[in-house]
């Protein structure tokens, strides 16, 4: 870290070449890292948030809305389905599902500082390798499975779980800052798109994403991401609970409860016995559904409804803008999840965007749904992981939320291809909307109903 100590020195002889002369003062640069681990006014935990804020402006492709903006320029050059050209972000979320376990095993044995410069890299790749496609088998093994594995090396599982680990107190609002970086891309993304896909067609976007990963993954992250604070004789929020750095050690946090002295320690087994893990999977499945869904739907719906792709244009961007400033807003909102009717609510404001959705002809509801959705999703996203850690803790989190991950990923999957294949079949999202209102509904209802699991061992705090 790059730091500033001033020494007291005798004033320079005359012409003694200090850049300075007479001013009494020399200073003396000393690098050690990019910002002092122990530097008791900035916590190093921030540096983890940067580095993920960087990977974040990355993800934009994976975001189902980004690649909602291809179906018809691909469908227009090679003839394919709607539900087949889904059926990528289908195969990438199951690919993902498939090996996000192991991944999690080794997020929590060695961190991420390795794992997400090797991901940049091969998504990258990956994306590179899509402009050259000429057939189906190509689109899919390259969009499909490569990139799929790489975006499971540096997406939002490492990055959350890092984040998670590295603050307790804060863990909201640094998750919110991280994912505004997402929202910042497709804000940028989404008009760049429009307008790259009708100039210049739309294998020269995938070129972007190319770069862009390339540029902003792999250098940043292996300098700045570590494992977990007590790797570099830190403490989560750079407060000590014994109160040596000044602290007040009875600080309370957002359930109004000490912290425990103890984290619970989990194996997979012990996990998938838990009636938490299968609930909490549940609601969050349910809503993956739905928002991958959606996501993958909303701009080829807002074309079929005759809007113009300057519409279309505004009001994705404008959905983009929505979920970056209330990003923050949510992420204190979210460090409150232990209240049931904070989790409950991202998911009735999802529900009552997808029924204004249904009026979208008219501008004025399409607005108004796509204000509420953009909302109600980011908050959605944080409550989900705050209730993840507050139910198993720290210590094994990689391999709880990998588990989960699997889960939400592989009924994910289900969404794109499934509304798609809805449309394919009645030529309407109609069917398909009303049946993600109920869901919404059902997933509310259940995430209201969860409580911490009782673990058999524990650990004490900086210990696994």
């Amino acid at each position: 870290m790059t730091y500033l100590r001033l020494k007291k020195i005798p004033p320079p002889a005359p012409c003694s070449g200090n850049f300075f002369p007479g001013s009494g003062i020399h200073f003396q640069i000393r690098i050690k890292e990019i910002i002092t681990a122990k530097n008791p006014r900035y916590f190093y935990g921030w540096n983890i948030v940067a580095a993920s804020f960087l990977a974040g402006l990355s993800y934009a492709e994976h975001f189902t809305s980004v690649l909602g903006l291809f179906i018809r320029p691909i469908q227009s050059e090679f003839g394919w389905s709607r539900s087949v050209i889904a059926g990528i972000h289908t195969t990438g979320r199951l690919i993902e599902a498939i090996i996000t376990p192991v991944v999690g095993s080794w997020l929590d044995r060695y961190g991420p500082r390795l794992m997400m410069p090797i991901g940049g890299i091969i998504v990258s790749a990956g994306m590179l390798s899509v402009t050259q496609i000429d057939s189906l088998w190509e689109f899919y093994l390259y969009r499909g499975l490569l990139v799929a594995v790489g975006f499971s090396l540096m997406g939002y599982l490492v990055m959350d779980v890092t984040i998670m680990k590295w603050f307790t107190l804060k863990r909201g609002r640094a998750l919110a800052v991280s994912h505004i970086s997402g929202n910042i891309s497709n804000i940028v993304t989404i008009p760049l798109s429009v307008f790259v896909i009708a100039a210049y067609g739309w294998r020269s976007m995938f070129l972007v994403f190319g770069v862009a990963t390339c540029l902003l993954v792999p250098i940043p992250s292996a300098i700045l991401m570590r494992r977990r604070p007590e790797d570099l004789g830190l403490h989560p929020d750079g407060i000590d609970p014994s109160g040596a750095d000044g602290a007040d050690p009875t600080e309370k946090g957002p359930t109004d409860e000490k912290p425990p002295d103890l984290e619970p320690l989990w194996n997979r087994r012990e996990v998938l016995m838990t009636r938490t893990f299968w609930l909490i999977s549940a609601c969050f499945a349910i809503n993956s559904i739905a928002f991958q869904g959606i996501n993958m739907s909303l701009a080829p719906y807002i074309q079929d409804l005759g809007h113009s792709d300057i519409l279309l244009a505004a009001v994705t961007t404008f959905r983009s803008i929505t979920m970056a400033t209330s990003t923050i807003i949510m992420g204190f909102i979210a460090e409150r999840a232990h209240n049931k009717s904070i989790r409950l609510l991202p998911f009735m404001m999802q529900s009552a965007a997808v029924f204004f959705f249904l009026l979208g002809r008219n501008p004025i509801f399409l607005w108004l749904g796509v204000l509420l959705y953009a909302c109600g999703a980011s908050g959605t996203y944080l409550v989900q992981e705050i209730i993840w850690v507050n139910c198993f803790g720290r210590v094994n989190l990689g391999l709880v939320r990998s588990l989960g991950y699997s889960i939400t990923f592989g009924f994910g999957a289900l969404g794109p291809i499934g509304i798609n294949a809805v449309f394919d079949i009645f030529g309407s999202y109609h069917l398909a909307f009303l049946t993600i209102i109920g869901l919404l509904c059902l997933a509310g209802i259940m995430v209201s109903a969860v409580k911490p699991p009782k673990a058999s061992r524990y650990a004490r705090k900086g210990t696994g």
